[in-house]
Formats: C-alpha cells, structure tokens, sequence
C-alpha cells in the first residue's frame, strides 16, 4: 500500500510537470495568454498533507514529496520530470525515484477552464523497508489525475499504478497513488 502510495506522488508530480506541458490543440501558460518557453523549468509540492502510495497488500505508506519538470517546447504538452523527490516516509518506508520519466496535460476541452488531465509515462518508483522492495511503473502512458489551472496550479492526482517487479510481498496488482501538488508559480492549461 505504502509502495502505492509512492507511486502516487510520482504520478502527482508527473502531473503537475505535464500541466506545463499541453497537448497539441492546448498550451501550458503562465499567467494564462503568456505561453512557457521551452526549457522553462515548473516546480510543485504536495500540499497539505502527504501523498499516499497503497500497495494491495502491504500498509499505505505517506510521504512528503516535491516534483519539478521543464517544458519540453514552447506552446508543447509534454515536459520531462527532472526532479521527484519523496521524503519523511511512514513505517520507515524509503522511496526513490528510479526513473522520472515525462508528463503531459491535455486540456479539458472546455474554453477558458484552464484545466485537464494528467498522463505519465516512463516513470518508475522503487519503495523500500526491511528487505522489501517494490516498484512501481507508467511505462505506457498511464492517466494519474487532473490539473487545475490557477496561481497556484493544483494537480490533483489519484491513480492506480501497475506493479513493475520486486516482492511477492507487494502483491502484482496495482497501487493507489494519491495526493495534491501545487505550482509555486501560476500555471494554466489554456486550450
């Protein structure tokens, strides 16, 4: 549950990187109208309270958890995660990021809502305790939440991540991830 959990807030923070990122009839801006340039760099943390990965079989593990990412073009919907840290894990779980993998936001469709959808892809990460390993992984892309456009830009994420590989003890179904990131700048997905 725990290893869910972290996997949730790497879906979370793939999230929030991907709300930079708009998908092709959508632009990530920031305030809305003035479209990101490439390699402009998009930082979040969870807000509130922690986020949750929840293994099928083994205790939810929550964990504080920072997610930074760069546009990968101007006016683009995808953005590579540069940065996916978790820390201060429950039950002396230790969670890494193995691979950050991209993001990306599709606009909601909707004129003027300056919101979407959260997709990650390539991301995998690894949770620890006592001999226990579990990974977690979006190789394809994998939908982890929505993105509300604001200042601040709030990604909520809420996804169910495939088991990758390590313990039987993991179970080999998926995991929950959950929890909110929120920009430290304004971000908007205007489509």
């Amino acid at each position: 549950m725990k290893y869910a959990k972290m996997l949730g807030l790497l879906a979370v923070a793939a999230a929030a990187l991907m709300a930079f990122a708009a998908t092709a009839s959508a632009t990530l801006t920031s305030p809305t109208g003035t479209v990101l340039n490439g390699g402009a760099v998009i930082h979040a943390e969870n807000e509130k309270t922690h986020v949750t990965l929840d293994p099928p079989s083994l205790p939810a593990i929550s964990c504080s958890s920072t997610v930074e990412g760069t546009v990968a073009a101007a006016g683009g919907t995808k953005g590579n995660i540069d940065v996916l840290n978790f820390t201060g894990c429950t039950e002396d779980w230790h969670v890494t990021t193995v691979t950050a993998g991209e993001l990306e936001v599709e606009a909601d469709g909707i004129s003027n809502t300056y919101n979407g959808t959260v997709y990650s892809k390539g991301a995998t990460v690894e949770a620890t305790r006592f001999g226990i390993t579990c990974r977690y992984a979006t190789a394809t892309t994998t939908k982890v939440g929505s993105f509300l456009g604001g200042n601040p830009g709030t990604m909520h994420i809420e996804a169910n991540i495939p088991f990758h590989s390590g313990s039987f003890l993991c179970g080999s179904g998926t995991t929950a991830w959950e929890g909110d990131y929120v920009t430290t700048a304004s971000l908007y997905v205007d489509g």
